[in-house]
Parts: structure tokens; C-alpha cells; sequence
């Protein structure tokens, strides 16, 4: 006779369920929604959050970013880009200037390097080409050199395939882990993968720590980092001209404030007057440049937290008034012998069971809103990774939720119990 009491059987437990359905069923469809909305919600939570959090390897409070020279007449040469960054030099303050073809997260120019691994990984990261770049952004060079003379020579213009020989390049650790999969990249050779005709060589001669592409557009899916930096002192044909300026932090704000007037001073009338360059520290540029992903984030994080507190408190509410409808039955059980731990026991099991029934349905539901929103909305699929996660986080949410109603039942006094109407 003891036995049904002291051990929650699953039957006993079913029974009590298919009696009573319209509780179960509102708990289990709330678990159903619940598991659709947090999973899906999580995983575009993840992924606006993971590029925000990344360390993109540039120096704190010491670099500005100049961008947006455009001549009235003509294209840059690499006399002008030199003579510009002698001028920028010369301001007090200023440690280095690398005039450069792409600036961390600005996006006036793009240009990308498509390569292809003797490992057969074909990628297209972004380059950075410039003269001095690593002094410049202040970039921390793990393995192998910077650029020499040599390298610049050997990579010719950046425009029309000057290259007379394989040029190097140097990549960031991640992207030389996706690329050179099964050893060190250091000294590692790329071939060109922009089609038939691109017989394009590269060898890799250093490796830096981190540093992020500018297109924010691509910062998902690992592709954060596929990022190089390429040898380019010759500029000659570029439509804007743009400069990295790394200064002492105690006098940026002078430097930047000193920058437009040694350019007119400079160029005078040879720039564009309706396209005034802009001077920018890179804080800001970044801040600016995630503004998007951050407001995508707030809201995402919104909905998971107001999701979870929802989820939570409705569990507990219809847990607690089911509970409470069941007040004379725990009071019996109690007579006969049952202990608080065995009334809290019950519960427990009783919630893990509707929560388990709700993920059999949630989970599958979850992954068909993923497959609506990439074919509506072109955003990316859901690994099955986050499946578990979810499931795990709901089985905990309702254990938690139950906690309470489970221990207030367990704690009356049989008697009291027993003259409940």
C-alpha cells in the first residue's frame, strides 16, 4: 500500500494528468511557444553579439581615422598619398601614418582578396593595403615579419596586377587556422581563386593576433576575422585617398582638430569641395559602424528576457492554482504516510514530464520557424546545436518555476489539508 505513496510512479502521475487536462495542456502549450520563440530569439541574439564582443586587435585611444579625399580632377598617385602622409607626420603628437586602401569598420572602398589554401579552402577575406599598417593600428604581430621594402616592390600597384613574383601577404591567426586547417600557415603559399585567368600567387610571411574586417555586413558565420593585409606603397589610381594616423593618446583630440588644416594647407583646391574628408577617432568609427547590431541586440534581449520572466511566472501561476486544486488529495497522500520530500518529488517529476512533452513539440516547431524566416527573410539556419541548449534551459526554467508551488504544497500540515473543500 506504501509504495504508489512514497515513490511517484509514472502511472499514478498520467492518471492524474488525463483527468485534469486543460492545466497540462496550457502548460505544455506554454512550453510549445516558449521554446519556438527563446531558441530562434538566442541564436539572433548570438550572432549580434558575437562580432560586438570579439577583440578586433586594434589599439585603444590613440588611432584616427582619415577618409574621404577625393580629387576634384584625376586619381591619386602614390607621390600625392606620400606627400599627404609626410604633411601628417609632421603635426605634433602623430607616432605613424600609413595611407591605405581600406580603414577598420569604414566601408568607402572595399577590397577583398580571393584565395584558395592548398587545403583546397577557398575564401575571400578583406584586405587592408597600405604602407606601414601594423605601426599604424597598432596590430600585435605573433609569428613571423612585417613588411620590407622588398615586399612592395614585389607587389607593384594595387590596380592592374603589377605583381612581378608571388607577393606576401600576411593573415590574421584566424583566418590562417580556416585556410592552413592541418599546420602552421607561416610560410604557407595561396593561389588566386578569382577565376580561370587569376594566376595570382601569394605566401603568408607573418601572422597577426586579431583584426576585423570592415565589411559589417559580414561579420557572421566565423567570418569576422578573414581578414589580411597586403603590401601596397604604390596607390596610383585610387578615386579616395584614405590615412591611418596612430597618435599619443594625451594629444589625439589636438591631432584631430589639427588634420583638416594641414590637408587644405596641403591640397588646397585639389580636393573636392562638396566631399570634405572626414577625421574620425576609431571609437567612434566603430561605434557608429555597430550602431545596427547594437539596437538588434537590445531588442533581441528584450524578447529573450521578457520571454523567460513570462515563461516563468505563467508556469508558476497555473502550477500554483493546480496545486492548490489538488490541496485535499496532498493532504490524504500525507495521512497515509507521504513525506515533504516525497510532495515536492511529485511535483517535480509531474513538471519535468509536461516539460518534456512540450519540447517533443517545441523543438520541431522552433526549427520550422527558422526554415520560415530563411525562406522569408533570408536569415541563416538554426544549428542543431541550439536545440539542446534550449531544451536544457526550459527543463531548468521548469524546475525553477515549480519550485515554489511544489514547496508551499508540501509544507501544509495534513490535517489542514484534509478539510480542504
Amino acid at each position: 500500500m506504501s509504495a504508489p505513496i512514497t515513490s511517484p510512479a509514472l502511472r499514478p502521475l498520467l492518471s492524474t494528468l488525463y483527468r485534469q487536462r486543460l492545466m497540462p495542456l496550457l502548460l505544455v502549450g506554454q512550453i510549445v511557444l516558449a521554446c519556438a520563440i527563446l531558441t530562434n530569439a538566442a541564436f539572433l541574439l548570438q550572432r549580434q553579439l558575437a562580432p560586438m564582443l570579439m577583440p578586433d586587435g586594434i589599439v585603444r585611444d590613440e588611432l584616427l581615422l582619415v577618409d574621404q579625399m577625393v580629387l576634384q580632377q584625376g586619381r591619386w598617385t602614390t607621390a600625392l598619398s606620400q606627400t599627404g602622409k609626410r604633411a601628417l607626420l609632421s603635426i605634433p603628437g602623430v607616432r605613424a601614418v600609413a595611407p591605405a586602401m581600406g580603414l577598420p569598420m569604414r566601408q568607402s572602398m572595399a577590397f577583398t582578396v580571393p584565395v584558395k589554401s592548398p587545403a583546397g579552402v577557398a575564401l575571400v577575406p578583406t584586405g587592408f593595403a597600405g604602407d606601414g599598417m601594423i605601426q599604424a593600428l597598432g596590430l600585435q604581430l605573433e609569428r613571423g615579419r612585417d613588411f620590407s621594402d622588398g615586399d612592395y616592390e614585389v607587389a607593384g600597384a594595387i590596380f592592374g596586377h603589377g605583381n612581378s613574383g608571388i607577393v606576401p601577404v600576411i593573415l590574421t591567426e584566424s583566418l590562417a587556422r580556416r585556410l592552413f586547417p592541418d599546420g602552421d600557415a607561416l610560410g604557407g603559399q595561396l593561389t588566386g581563386n578569382e577565376g580561370p585567368t587569376d594566376n595570382s600567387r601569394y605566401v603568408v610571411i607573418g601572422i597577426v593576433r586579431h583584426l576585423m574586417r570592415y565589411e559589417v555586413g559580414q561579420l557572421d558565420d566565423g567570418q569576422a576575422e578573414d581578414a589580411l593585409l597586403y603590401p601596397a606603397r604604390n596607390l596610383d589610381g585610387l578615386p579616395i585617398m584614405a590615412y591611418a594616423i596612430r597618435t599619443d593618446p594625451a594629444r589625439r583630440d589636438a591631432v584631430q582638430q589639427a588634420i583638416p588644416g594641414i590637408l587644405q594647407r596641403q591640397f588646397g583646391s585639389q580636393l573636392m569641395r562638396d566631399v570634405q574628408p572626414v577625421v574620425i577617432d576609431y571609437e567612434s568609427q566603430r561605434r557608429d559602424a555597430l550602431r545596427q547590431r547594437r539596437a538588434a541586440a537590445w531588442l533581441l534581449g528584450s524578447v529573450c528576457a521578457v520571454v523567460t520572466l513570462i515563461t516563468l511566472v505563467g508556469i508558476a501561476g497555473l502550477t500554483g492554482y493546480w496545486i492548490e486544486q489538488r490541496t485535499r488529495q496532498i493532504g490524504i497522500r500525507r495521512a497515509l504516510g507521504a513525506t515533504r520530500g516525497q510532495i515536492l518529488g511529485h511535483f517535480r517529476i509531474e513538471n519535468l514530464l509536461l516539460t518534456s512533452i512540450g519540447l517533443m513539440l517545441g523543438l520541431p516547431l522552433a526549427y520550422a520557424v527558422n526554415q520560415w524566416l530563411m525562406t522569408h527573410y533570408e536569415l541563416p539556419r538554426l544549428p542543431l546545436a541550439y536545440l539542446p541548449i534550449g531544451a536544457l534551459l526550459l527543463w531548468a526554467l521548469g524546475q525553477l518555476a515549480v519550485l515554489g508551488p511544489a514547496r508551499r504544497a508540501a509544507a501544509i500540515p495534513p490535517a489542514v489539508a484534509t478539510r480542504a473543500a
